[in-house]
């Protein structure tokens, strides 16, 4: 809330960075802004857009003015109730002319934040005339849930010349309403604002935006392959800033510790620096960070850069990710902290000369810093290799994301033997079956020199607490039979071969996909869910977690045309089956492209749809802190897969109290007898889960009810 916030009476440019020290930190808590701003140019887009990309993640609306120069025909013209249309397409006209000459990084990213706005019905823009001269106030109104309002006035501008101290001195006054002294300085703001609004302000005439800016807006929005964010604001903002060398600002031309993140005061949590600690003093620069997901391991590492760069010069870092989208991610947060890496993915011509430049600068002692974000398919490239073999290793922090990715013998001899400095990250570091795997995540990461547990995270409020209902699924009689058949066969298998997955035969890779596509698409699933939703409404940021048939097991992989099909079938049977039940929903699958994906997203975090319906792609990384509500429909017998889920659906998010979880587990008919012990072993490590997921809920004692009976036959009471 507003009141939350500190702020000074008045913020000059000389001694205060205005957009992180007011308007990111104000606008984060707000629901609601008005503003109103001088005459229509590119500086007063830019003026009037600052940090409105925070309403982007946050939520809000926003009513916009802008004055536009007129004379005293085309007031009274308006006044008396015509020629307004061809008055305001003259308008628009000019505006248009004024936005077309403008190539400003910042212009672009505040004009493109208010398209963006504008399309999905979050701002409306309205145009002020006076009969002489132009409109030219600049105020603003900034409110909360609660009702409470911060009004500020001032020559403050966030266009490319106000951010330079050599080029416009800029300062604004701040009032807050819960000050009572202060009434006679922002009710007559509040109060002129709304006679604007209502176009009942003497001498001044109000029009609704010209039809040609709106549509200029729209097209805008419809071609941007991106989401409006504060960061990238901020960044932009900042790389301003350092070009001249000012001392406004903390940014420098290393990497620096934000004031703010996302409009939040920014501070290490103790489970963060704890863990720095421990990767110093245990494993001397080298270990594994065993951090529940959403714990912030991102931060962490980022940290450790920010110290390390304070005390070696020349200090270069690589991080390498699992996929572009979570590369992209780390690009943005690093932004945060005036860091702009390299980044090694999408195109080798994109990035191979720039690369090269940096790692011969380093090399030549010519740079104080450099910074890599590369994907695992780039990092085995020769191009990458070749550079990479050119850092010092005792300047070289090599950070490692998802880094049980690299226990697979596929990156033998392509990570840096040489880094001194070393960062493994995972919620999940070590592989439940293959102790060859975690030997090699030992060997080059180091051991795991710090954890912190999901049971931590909750008590802590890192993560949001959540209930859990657990709903038991039985085979089929025929599925039953099947599934025990085909464990058997896994379990003579794995047991000549002394249980070392990773040894598998075709053959057994072959079982392994036909158990778990069993599993996954039992057939009294979807009348199970169908059951529980019942009666219920659609809920917004809920997601449904279907199998694919191909990888809910990472005991192998199968990509044939069956296997697809499998998956197809369940998550097209899902969607069907939501949609039949008025359900708003979107399919988020390898299928549909990065930016379908993207908009998606977007989509699901506004509540413009209810629900996803999603297969493997949101098991690693991708941030969906808005889901409050998830159905888990199937999940690997690997432990890694459903903390990585639950993980997405306890991360906090403004509004969330609390997360609900279904989870769908399959088990054997109660009157099914079998002395397969293969079979039982299964059936025992997948209730082991779903009972310590349990211990951890709100509603332990009501989740125990549901797994009682099966507990009981599996001899497992004890572990609730």
């Amino acid at each position: 809330m507003l009141r939350n916030l500190t702020y000074k009476g008045v913020y000059k440019s000389d001694q205060d960075h205005i957009l992180e020290d007011f308007y990111l930190p104000t606008l984060s808590v707000a629901n609601r802004y008005d503003r109103a701003v001088g005459f229509f140019s590119a500086s007063t887009i830019s003026y009037a857009a600052q940090a409105l990309s925070v309403f982007v993640k946050k939520g809000g609306q926003i009513r916009l003015i802008l004055g536009a120069f007129s004379d005293r025909e085309d007031l009274e013209a308006i006044k008396q109730g015509y020629k307004e249309k061809e008055i305001s397409e003259k308008i628009g006209l000019e505006l248009l002319s004024m936005i077309s000459n403008v190539s400003d990084e910042l212009f672009q990213n505040r004009f493109e934040t208010l398209s963006w706005l504008v399309t999905h019905g979050r701002l409306d823009v309205k145009i002020a005339l006076r009969e002489r001269g132009m409109y030219h106030d600049k105020v603003g109104i900034i409110a909360d849930e609660a009702g409470d309002k911060v009004v500020f006035a001032g020559s403050a501008n966030e266009s490319t010349h106000a951010l330079l101290p050599t080029h416009n001195y800029e300062s604004i006054n701040v009032f807050r309403t819960w000050i009572p002294e202060q009434a006679e300085f922002y009710e007559p703001h509040i109060e002129s604002f709304e006679r604007l609004w209502r176009n009942e302000s003497r001498s001044t005439a109000v029009l609704d935006i010209p039809t040609a800016v709106k549509e200029k807006l729209l097209s805008t929005a419809r071609s941007m392959d991106y989401t409006p964010d504060p960061e990238i604001e901020a960044a932009i903002a900042a790389r301003i800033l350092s070009r001249t060398g000012t001392t406004i600002s903390t940014t420098s031309g290393k990497p620096r510790e934000p004031t703010t993140i996302n409009g939040q005061p920014f501070k290490m949590r103790d489970h963060q620096i704890a863990a720095l600690e421990a990767w110093k003093a245990k494993g001397d620069f080298q270990g594994t960070f065993n951090l529940a997901t959403g714990a912030g391991k991102t931060i962490t590492a980022i940290h450790a850069i920010v110290k390390l760069s304070e005390k070696i010069d020349g200090l270069a870092c690589v991080i390498a990710a699992p996929y572009q989208n979570l590369a992209d991610q780390w690009v943005d947060i690093l932004s945060t902290f005036n860091i702009y890496p390299v980044k090694c993915y999408i195109s080798r011509g994109q990035w191979e000369d720039k690369l090269r430049n940096m790692a011969h600068e380093l090399a030549m002692g010519s740079r104080k810093f450099g910074a890599i974000v590369v994907v695992n398919r780039t990092l085995k490239s020769p191009e990458f290799q070749e550079c990479l073999s050119k850092i010092k290793g005792n300047r070289l922090l090599w950070i490692g994301d998802e880094c049980h990715h690299h226990t697979s013998k596929a990156y033998e001899g392509f990570l840096p033997a040489h880094a001194r400095y070393r960062i493994g990250l995972s919620a999940t570091p070590e592989h439940y079956l293959d102790e060859e795997r975690n030997e090699r995540l030992s060997a080059f990461y180091g051991r795991i020199v710090s954890s912190y547990t999901l049971n931590q995270a909750i008590k802590d409020k890192v993560l949001t607490p959540y209930v859990y209902y657990p709903h038991l699924v039985e085979f089929t009689k025929m599925e039953a039979e099947e599934f025990v058949e085909l464990s058997e066969q896994i379990g003579r298998i794995m047991a000549r071969q002394k249980g070392k997955p990773s040894d598998m035969s075709p053959q057994l890779t072959g079982l392994l996909m036909r158990r778990a596509r069993l599993v996954g698409a039992a057939a009294n699933k979807l009348p199970m869910l169908q059951a529980v939703l019942t009666g219920e409404q659609p809920t917004q940021h809920t997601l449904f977690y279907c199998g694919d048939g191909t990888v809910e097991t990472d005991e192998g992989e199968d990509s044939s045309e069956e296997s697809i099909a499998q998956g197809k079938r369940q998550v097209e049977a899902v969607s069907a089956m939501l949609h039949g039940m008025s359900w708003d929903v979107s399919r988020f699958t390898s299928r549909e492209s990065r930016k379908d994906r993207d908009n998606i997203l977007e989509n699901f975090r506004l509540g413009i749809i209810d629900a996803m319906v999603a297969i493997r792609c949101l098991d690693e990384g991708i941030d969906v802190p808005a889901c409050s509500t998830a159905y888990i429909l199937a999940s690997s017998r690997d432990p890694r897969q459903f903390v990585q889920r639950r993980g997405r659906i306890l991360r906090r998010s403004p509004g969330k109290e609390r997360a609900l979880i279904h989870d769908f587990i399959v088990v054997l008919p109660q009157d099914f007898d079998t002395a397969s012990e293969y079979a039982k072993r299964l059936i025992k490590s997948e209730l082991g889960r779903v009972a310590e997921f349990s211990s951890l809920s709100d509603n332990r004692s009501e989740a125990y009810e549901t797994l009682a009976p099966v507990l009981r036959q599996y001899d497992l009471e004890h572990m609730i």
